[in-house]
């Protein structure tokens, strides 16, 4: 069974269990109690009480509870959440998982096991929206990364992360179940993609990522391939094998092939390529030590890939789909690329290295080009933490994206609205290429600090098709792949940030 880590689970009912500790109500702004009709008349009487004391409004961001007496008696009580979307007609689906993030924390601090939810019967968001976006807030708000905790925790702490929360969502809306299972499949698939990007560099090298891959082929059904060392050498990936050279575990090109179901067999797939350093010192161009740990979230790009190929696989979209993780670990010594090394990418464009901390663009030039030369996608979306550049320019809510096509930059700007996931498009063309022009090769792989999430999307276009011929877009997630603290319905760590745009927008193509 893949790895979540994730302390909720999330089913579906027509009515409240008799046996659960909690009840939960999502409210918007201006919301009545005698509205919440899955509740009973006591629960109900205490959701009035926490709005009419206000104590509670419905604002976003707001939970409180109260205490009534459980239905089934014997003593026992029961809480009554209230939880805060904001107004009723600003409303969106986004805003219900970040209230469902909330309300995880909360019932995890709580010590809260078994808890029903009903829908916030919103106009603007409907009941199958809303359950999903519950199921899968819950699931992202219960993420903790726990696999290496050890002796040194407490005991009580240790009993409390191997309990699941059970969450039952209630309503007797007919089409809400199958939203649930979208939600739990697109929730976990990205929890997966965060645990394997959280696990640090003495764990994860590229073989091991590769094995990482193979065991989720296995598990899901995608045909798997992974390049060597050898097999790059003959293929003529420079790009990956310096990248790769002076670490003691040598690269690996991860290949994924998902084929969907009454999809024509012969149909061009849809590409997407994920940078996937497992540990990044800088090489020759070290970084400073301050937050190089933080370096094991390079491999983020490609851990969204794992994420995508994972959810689309459970969820059968009739979508033909290859997702590749171009993967290496970038360590200073004897063997590693220099600054001034000459090096030739698969499809034949020269690179002068003048930084070797500028590595995830040479392994992704190598994939691209590898990628739409074997697979003639339709179109490409690569993912990478590829530019400190895009965070001074946009900040940690929002990624940066390059394309040279319009429509299908219109297609991942939509999906990304429709996950909640915020990405501004920046330009790339003549001007930014002309910025990495070479003296001795083709192209620099680094011009400096000025625009530099654009010349490393610039540096990335050589390695598409120079005609356009095949639509592009490139995502440089170093801002949102991970965060140093609580926000939203993530905790500190990796995010798996893009594994719900990619989702939708390869549904979007179904």
């Amino acid at each position: 069974m893949l790895p979540t880590n994730s302390a909720v689970k999330v089913s579906f009912s027509k009515s409240i269990p008799t046996d659960v500790n909690a009840v939960v109500a999502f409210v918007a702004q201006g919301a009545k109690a005698g509205a919440l009709k899955e509740l009973s008349a006591k629960e109900r009487s205490a959701v009035g009480r926490l709005l009419a004391a206000e104590v509670v409004s419905g604002k976003a961001g707001e939970l409180m509870f109260d205490l009534v007496d459980a239905e089934n008696g014997k003593g026992k009580l029961r809480r009554v959440y209230v939880v805060g979307v904001g107004p009723a007609e600003k409303a969106t689906g986004e805003r219900v998982r970040q209230a469902a993030g909330k309300l995880a924390r909360a019932l995890r601090k709580h010590r809260m096991q078994r808890v029903a939810v009903t829908l916030p019967g919103l106009k603007t968001v409907d009941d199958a929206a809303a359950a999903e976006a519950i199921a899968s807030g819950l699931l992202l708000g219960g993420f903790r990364f726990s696999e290496f905790k050890g002796a040194g925790q407490k005991k009580e702490d240790e009993s409390a992360l191997a309990k699941a929360i059970e969450v039952t969502i209630v309503t007797d809306a007919s089409n809400v179940g199958k939203a649930v299972e979208r939600g739990v499949i697109i929730a976990n698939a990205q929890n997966y993609a965060r645990t394997i990007a959280s696990r640090p560099g003495n764990v994860i090298n590229p073989p091991a990522l590769a094995k990482v891959a193979q065991e989720l082929a296995k598990e899901v059904g995608l045909k798997c391939r992974v390049l060597d060392e050898k097999e790059m050498k003959r293929l003529g990936m420079g790009g990956i094998l310096a990248v790769g050279g002076g670490s003691a575990t040598p690269p690996r090109m991860i290949v994924l092939e998902y084929r969907g179901p009454k999809s024509k067999g012969a149909a061009k797939p849809l590409l997407v390529v994920g940078k996937s350093i497992t540990f990044d010192t800088g090489g020759i161009s070290i970084k400073p030590a301050d937050k190089m740990g933080e370096m094991v979230f390079d491999k983020c790009g490609g851990m969204a890939v794992l994420g995508l190929m994972c959810a689309i696989a459970k969820l059968k979209l009739p979508v033909n789909v290859v997702g590749i993780l171009s993967s290496a670990e970038n360590m200073p010594g004897s063997r590693a690329y220099r600054p001034g090394d000459l090096l030739t990418l698969y499809n034949g464009v020269t690179v002068e290295v003048t930084n070797t901390d500028a590595e995830g663009r040479l392994v992704l030039g190598d994939a691209l080009s590898w990628g739409i030369e074997t697979f003639k996608p339709s179109a490409v979306v690569d993912l990478a933490t590829l530019t400190g550049g895009v965070v001074v320019a946009l900040g940690t809510t929002m990624a940066g994206a390059m394309s040279n096509n319009d429509a299908l930059m219109k297609e991942i700007q939509a999906a990304a609205d429709v996950a909640g996931e915020n990405i501004w498009r920046l330009p790339v063309g003549d001007d930014q290429r002309d910025q990495i022009k070479s003296h001795f090769a083709d192209i620099i792989n680094a011009a400096g600090r000025q625009a530099s999430a654009l010349t490393a999307g610039a540096f990335l276009s050589y390695f598409v098709p120079r005609d356009d011929s095949v639509p592009w877009v490139h995502l440089d997630i170093a801002g949102v792949a991970d965060i140093d603290k609580e926000w939203l319905y993530y905790t500190k760590g990796a995010t798996g940030w893009g594994v719900r745009t990619l989702v939708e927008w390869v549904n979007s193509k179904a």
